[in-house]
């Protein structure tokens, strides 16, 4: 199995998963994220010969998605946890794609200590246990998460929603009962996913993994 982490994770953002688990571009040692086509590429390299179990949570979900939908040969079974297709809507894309740049100025001006302690306190992000996450976090360089959120944010992925309905691997959908936004849009996609199956982690938000869901029961 291969997992993907989110926005500022790492190898460790999942546990003790016996699982391969990539820095992404601008994570860790990775080098700066390039463009969202780039790394889907790089994805695709890492997977085969033969199909393996491809999973991820949130960005990392987001690409997982992107990785199946353009080498569905090379992915026995695909697991989204807390993913998004994208934004449908052009100029929603792109009003997205602004928000992801300030944010990722706002990275470079300040560092990424002090962009961390506003991130966190996104309410997407209530309940999660900060204080153990941080060092894998800063982990990262500024420059790097930065490149990240202009190349792999949701405003620079396009929207794969038309393309859901190809998928023929055995997919798993896995998202927080708190999470009213990605419950929506879990539900959205198991509609139009042909082998589809839903995961609604009891009292959990956004981080399933960290609140009840856990990613061994899956190798």
């Amino acid at each position: 199995m291969i997992l993907l982490h989110g926005f500022t994770g790492g190898p460790r953002s999942f546990g003790d998963v016996p699982a391969r688990i990539p820095d992404l571009p601008g994570h860790g040692t990775a080098p700066l994220a390039t463009s969202w086509h780039d790394a889907v590429s790089q994805i695709v390299d890492m997977l085969g010969p033969a199909p393996e179990v491809l999973g991820g949570y949130s960005m990392g979900a987001r690409l997982a998605l992107a990785v199946a939908l353009r080498a569905p040969h090379l992915v026995s079974r695909l697991v989204l946890e807390s993913g998004s297709p994208g934004i449908e809507d052009g100029a929603d894309r792109a009003a997205r794609r602004l928000e992801d740049g300030d944010l990722a100025s706002l990275l470079e001006r300040e560092g990424i200590e002090a962009f961390l302690r506003k991130w966190e306190a996104s309410p997407i992000l209530a309940g999660q246990p900060h204080d153990q996450l941080r060092a894998e976090r800063l982990r990262s360089s500024a420059r790097g998460l930065a490149s990240a959120l202009r190349q792999l944010g949701q405003g620079a992925q396009p929207s794969l929603w038309k393309d859901l309905a190809s998928l023929r691997m055995p997919a798993l959908l896995v998202v927080g009962e708190r999470d009213a936004k990605y419950l929506g849009i879990a539900r959205r996609m198991q509609a139009l996913v042909p082998h589809a199956e839903l995961v609604v982690v009891p009292r959990a938000g956004h981080a399933p993994h960290l609140e009840g869901f856990s990613w061994r029961t899956l190798t």
